[in-house]
């Protein structure tokens, strides 16, 4: 990559949220006030995913490619994806500094969030914004952003989305959370009570879930938009024994088996619960439905 002398941010931007957008905002001001160009240097894979840490749950709230277009779409003049690997994880900051940010990519100032940080440090008490002076690299650091009285971070959304609140979740990434996956065959009940879903398969296997329950979403299936009512959860009054992502779609009749949808999640409805038969289930869905189409009107 051949830039001359950029202003630069680093970081994971998992969800690309009104936090991450405020470094953006300021990493392209910064850059014109400088007149030269913008660079965002983030990672693939997680570091996270690599260093094994917490592996059993760890989720993120996009996968590569939502995070990818989503930084690509921000604006910046040039984005960065380093492979990130175990023998990388071992670099210190001065060695990334010196290796990365100087030889290779000449930057000449970083703009840096509240609480940022990179590399291994060799003293506990080591600042980065002094590290960086020391190398001759102008830094900014901005203030945390906030969303009515919350801070915004990646691990208070995924708090959010993990407590079924997605319009809390929703205002702080600033645009609707998603799951996308293929349609596969499920045991087609719904159908039977006039209530017909497309099961969907992940195409991301450490997407974050939702909590169970029932949830007002949107669609999108070949660049056009449906009203639809998702159900998350093990179907308890069929005795589920697995958990499932269902989705009907309002006014659709089409057969979709292997297509590709991307459910944009609004608000949830109400928890996943057992009823008594299946005539209780579909009076329930029903009055799900009326809901969530004021949800989505």
């Amino acid at each position: 990559m051949k830039i001359d002398s950029p202003v630069a941010t680093i970081g994971t931007f998992d969800g690309v949220h009104l936090g991450h957008r405020a470094v953006i905002d300021q990493l392209k001001a910064l850059a014109k006030q400088r007149n030269t160009e913008s660079l965002l240097i983030t990672f693939e894979p997680h570091p996270r995913i690599v260093l094994n840490k917490d592996v059993d749950n760890l989720r993120f709230i996009n996968n590569s490619q939502e995070k990818e277009r989503l930084l690509a779409n921000a604006g910046v003049d040039h984005l960065l994806i380093l492979p990130f690997t175990y023998e990388f994880s071992k670099l210190s900051a001065r060695q990334f500094i010196q290796k990365y940010l100087i030889d290779k990519l000449h930057i000449q100032a970083m703009i840096v969030g509240y609480d940022h940080h990179f590399g291994r440090m060799d003293k506990d008490d080591e600042d980065i914004t002094v590290l960086l002076k020391e190398y001759g690299i102008g830094v900014e650091r901005i203030a945390v952003h906030d969303v009515g009285d919350v801070s915004v971070s990646s691990t208070k959304i995924r708090n959010a989305i993990m407590e079924g609140d997605i319009s809390l979740a929703n205002s702080m990434l600033g645009q609707p959370y998603s799951l996308c996956g293929n349609v596969i065959h499920g045991n087609k009940l719904g159908r039977t009570i006039g209530f017909p879903t497309a099961n969907l398969m992940l195409a991301f296997k450490l997407k974050l879930l939702p909590q169970d329950g029932v949830y007002a979403a949107w669609v999108l299936f070949h660049d056009k938009k449906y009203k639809a009512m998702l159900n998350i959860g093990f179907k308890p009054t069929v005795l589920g024994s697995s958990r499932t992502i269902e989705v009907h779609l309002f006014d659709f009749e089409k057969e979709i088996y292997g297509e590709f949808l991307v459910v944009e999640l609004v608000s949830k409805v109400r928890d996943e619960k057992a009823f008594p038969n299946l005539k209780k289930l579909q009076e329930q869905l029903q009055i799900d439905r009326k809901i969530v189409a004021g949800l989505l009107s």
